[in-house]
């Protein structure tokens, strides 16, 4: 079983850096589901696990944005306009990388590359959001 999942694990990262997530860190994850992920579906169901889990962050993070600038509405209005743009682009390029009908030639991995690749981008998105929250008094670009 081990040699099994030796090889699997091979060829799963073969998979990936022939893909557009070459050199992108998109590969699996650490953690108690990726562990115990030992067929191609589980570690599907790990990346939308993975994605589901930083949309959830990038949520919170949003709100509390929103919450922070509540006695400025046009900032509100603007901080708003500017996260639906960011979710458009973030379909985008997915679908760029990963398109639909792309997904019978992707084999069974490409369900957890595109997860993987909508889970880094949200990432990437919480933490400039972050950064807008953490920003200190004075600090003249984020005020």
């Amino acid at each position: 079983m081990k040699r099994y999942l030796k090889w699997t694990v091979a060829l799963l990262l073969l998979t990936c850096t022939r893909s557009p997530l070459a050199g992108r860190g998109a590969l699996p994850q650490e953690g108690p589901c990726w562990q115990n992920a030992s067929a191609q579906l589980a570690m599907n169901q790990c990346a939308a696990q993975d994605f589901q889990k930083t949309d959830a962050e990038l949520n919170q993070t949003y709100e509390r944005l929103l919450a922070k600038y509540a006695d400025d509405p046009g900032k509100v209005a603007r901080m708003k306009k500017a996260q639906r743009a960011w979710i458009a682009f973030r379909e985008a390029e997915v679908e760029a990388l990963f398109a639909e009908s792309d997904r019978p030639g992707g084999g069974s991995v490409w369900p957890m590359c595109r997860s993987l690749e909508l889970a880094k981008l949200t990432a990437g998105r919480t933490k400039e959001l972050t950064a807008i929250l953490d920003a200190r008094e004075g600090d003249v670009c984020y005020q």
